[in-house]
């Protein structure tokens, strides 16, 4: 039997070398990456439409979902980018459309490009001042998610940009477009924001406009509900929003192991119509006020907390939040919650994600866990 020559054996270990790391570079240029989270639990509320409720929940911090993304390396620094995510009820097996999907460029040096179905600047840039738009989740947006700090809606149609990060500041905007002909303005959005952090400190402030919401099928947004606009308090009906400004400043500062946050919200909705009748409805404004605190208080344990207080135009509310969560591990947790509010009279109560109270209080005490994945 003959055996390979020293110069074969080396030839066939350089060419094998070469294939590992080719192949190596292959998979760093181009990658996909499938991801979710799971998140249910149990939950009592005290007065839903006057009744004790207990039920199951899915979602009541982050939401159900799974998600795709990846990325392919263009050369140059530049990079092309997608993601799509599709939420679920864990409960009940219901699909739901709040979660974003997208395609892009991304550069080092000017920024990211997207266009789909996206988060607005709120979502961006001021959001993770509250502690809804952080760990608090779901149930800790302000009344109604008026400001829609908890991302109740995303816009369709848009295109965004994001800078790149210039020492410590970043900042961006999003379009959204109405998509109907001879109606440019009708059910459109658009949105800008700002962010800076340096050190222990960070800022945050977003603008969103919108024309004309839920007014056409195929526009930035669909109809949604509007609160005690119905014959009794805390009942909701679909309607059209002739414009919409919500602007919002938060900021954060961590000393040792908690992150003290503040908040400022106001959204003013003006030309409202009952989408069933037709008829006009008052306008109505919102300013919400919030403070925060995390406190992480061992690596596997955190604390949180918030106060909230909501004018509206003819009402306000106080809200107040607590939250406990142990992580079994990074992926795995599982977490207690309880939120108060108080209306006053006549204004309907109502913890978000739940139905609205039939008088001027709720209480909700919920525990859950939650798996990434």
């Amino acid at each position: 039997m003959t055996r390979p020559s020293h110069k074969k054996a080396a030839l066939a270990a350089a060419c094998a070398a070469t294939f590992i790391c080719l192949s190596a570079s292959a998979q760093a240029q181009s990658t996909v990456t499938l991801y979710g989270e799971i998140d249910a639990g149990l939950a009592y509320a005290n007065n839903v439409g006057g009744h004790s409720q207990y039920q199951l929940t899915s979602g009541l911090i982050d939401g159900s979902f799974w998600g795709l993304q990846g990325s392919e390396d263009l050369g140059g620094g530049m990079k092309a980018l997608f993601r799509l995510e599709h939420g679920f009820s864990l409960a009940n097996g219901e699909a739901r459309n709040d979660h974003p999907y997208y395609v892009g460029l991304e550069s080092e040096k000017f920024g990211t490009l997207t266009l789909g179905r996206q988060y607005d600047s709120v979502h961006d840039y001021f959001a993770p001042f509250t502690l809804t738009g952080g760990v608090g989740g779901t149930a800790f947006a302000h009344p109604f998610d008026n400001d829609n700090a908890n991302n109740s809606y995303l816009a369709a149609n848009a295109i965004k940009y994001a800078s790149a990060n210039y020492g410590g500041f970043t900042f961006g905007g999003m379009y959204a477009f109405s998509n109907g002909a001879g109606r440019f303005a009708d059910n459109r959005a658009y949105s800008i924001g700002a962010n800076y952090t340096g050190g222990a400190f960070s800022a945050g402030v977003a603008w969103l406009h919108n024309n004309g919401r839920g007014a056409t099928d195929n526009g930035a947004y669909e109809p949604f509900a509007l609160p005690g606009s119905g014959e009794t308090a805390g009942s909701v009906i679909d309607t059209f929003v002739g414009k919409q400004d919500t602007i919002g400043v938060g900021a954060n500062y961590v000393i040792g192991d908690v992150t003290l946050g503040a908040a400022w919200s106001r959204s003013i909705q003006t030309g409202v119509v009952d989408a069933q009748s037709g008829f006009g409805l008052p306008s109505i404004a919102f300013s919400n006020y919030e403070l925060n605190a995390v406190w992480q208080v061992t690596p596997a344990v955190s604390l949180a907390g918030m106060y909230v207080y909501t004018k509206g135009s003819d009402a306000h509310w106080h809200e107040g939040a607590l939250q406990a969560v142990y992580q079994f591990s990074k992926r795995t947790d599982v977490y207690a919650e309880t939120i108060y509010q108080r209306a006053t009279a006549g204004a309907p109560a109502a913890i978000n994600s739940f139905d609205p109270a039939s008088g001027r209080n709720q209480l909700v005490v919920a525990t859950g866990i939650r798996h990434r994945f």
